[in-house]
């Protein structure tokens, strides 16, 4: 007889599912595209912005290059410079590159549409090593262990006395392939050693890895931290951030800039 109850009510409760079961249509509404900047000032002695057009949800991730845009940098000295398209969508020079401690305004004209940024230079902070090991990837129990796969880290000094942030950039024969991003919150004033970790990495012998350190200010992290460590630089129609005026997508970073190689054995 229980054995019946239960039949019974296994039966009724799939009845029951299957009567509040409703099919559920997604409407992935296409939207006006966008302007997207990816701007910087480095240190370096660069100054870049990279001006392209979003695409809608279904479209491929090819994103339109935007042409002859009015794209000017200026100081909070008053220099400033007017920055020519040195390659279809690119805005570069490197007549105009950054100064730790300076602040930084970006002026973008395009179209009926004008764009605004600020971003300041914090405090240079040292890149004392760039430590890179042979490891194993962690995995589930029984996985393989990955010939190829090298365990990145970086060391540096944080101060004590400011609140800094910082942006890692992974290039690999000069190609970017991740870039991570740190606070001081938990580490202020310490010897910092940070793993970049990055499970897909896989190099071979001869590959020149590279590292730079960004030392960027907080609206800039904010960006980058908003979307979590990625790959590439990108910026991408789902970023939830931007300190860009007059655009939902995009950044401009005014940062220090170090790099430190090494060569695969």
């Amino acid at each position: 007889m229980k054995i019946i109850q239960h039949i019974a009510a296994y039966f009724l409760a799939l009845m029951i599912l299957s009567s509040c079961t409703e099919e559920i249509d997604i409407d992935l509404n296409s939207s006006d595209p966008q302007i997207v900047i990816e701007g910087s000032v480095s240190t370096a002695g660069e100054s870049l912005i990279k001006i392209t057009e979003s695409v809608n949800f279904d479209e491929s991730n090819d994103f339109p290059k935007m042409r002859n845009a009015f794209v000017e940098i200026t100081d909070n000295l008053g220099n400033s410079e007017i920055l020519l398209e040195s390659s279809e969508g690119i805005y570069s020079t490197t007549s105009f590159g950054g100064v730790e401690g300076r602040t930084y305004s970006l002026n973008v004209q395009i179209d009926d549409k004008t764009l605004e940024s600020v971003s300041t230079i914090p405090n240079h902070v040292s890149f004392d090593s760039l430590i890179v090991i042979k490891a194993s990837v962690p995995g589930f129990p029984g996985a393989q262990e990955n010939d190829l796969y090298y365990e990145v880290r970086v060391q540096y000094k944080d101060p004590a006395d400011e609140v800094n942030f910082y942006r890692f950039v992974e290039i690999v024969n000069n190609e970017i392939t991740n870039s991570y991003v740190f606070d001081d919150r938990l580490n202020n004033g310490e010897y910092v050693t940070v793993p970049l970790l990055n499970f897909s990495r896989e190099l071979l012998p001869g590959d020149v890895l590279q590292i730079e350190m960004q030392c960027i200010d907080g609206l800039v992290y904010e960006y980058f931290n908003s979307f979590g460590n990625t790959q590439g630089s990108s910026a991408t129609p789902a970023n939830p951030y931007s300190n860009i005026s007059g655009s939902e997508l995009g950044y401009f970073s005014a940062h220090t800039s170090e790099v430190k190689e090494k060569v695969i054995p």
